[in-house]
């Protein structure tokens, strides 16, 4: 059976299979929901990021987060817009939710689950199966 997967940068991929980034924003919806594994694409947002005052005790030092690999799983619970609802979840998340623009989606995860080891693997746009 070929499951769902969704690639993102680290450290968002990390914080996504660890529980603590439970709403991803993409230009793009989908009418999929279920069962997600998450990719950790060979690029980065930045180690920057990883070593912010909020995110930083959340992760493992960023030279240990796994680059180019399939390393967990949640479960794609809904997407919604500003306009039908994200809104009213957005307070408790990351300044990157909070920032959110009309039109944009946000994919939301509950159910995360972090690999014990990381499955290589090369990653692609959208919603791609493996």
């Amino acid at each position: 059976m070929l499951l769902k997967v969704l690639s993102l940068l680290q450290p968002w991929a990390s914080l996504v299979v660890l529980g603590h980034k439970t709403i991803e924003t993409r230009s793009w919806t989908t009418v999929y929901r279920g069962p997600l594994l998450i990719h950790a694409g060979v690029r980065t947002s930045g180690k920057a990021f990883a070593t912010l005052p909020a995110i930083a005790p959340l992760l493992p030092e960023f030279k240990e987060l796994a680059f180019g690999a399939i390393i967990g799983e949640v479960t794609l619970r809904d997407v919604l817009t500003l306009e039908s609802g994200l809104q009213n979840a957005l307070p408790e998340h990351t300044l990157e939710e909070q920032a959110f623009a009309p039109g944009r989606y946000g994919f939301v995860f509950t159910d995360a689950h972090c690999f014990d080891e990381p499955i290589p693997a090369r990653g692609k746009l959208g919603l791609w199966e493996w």
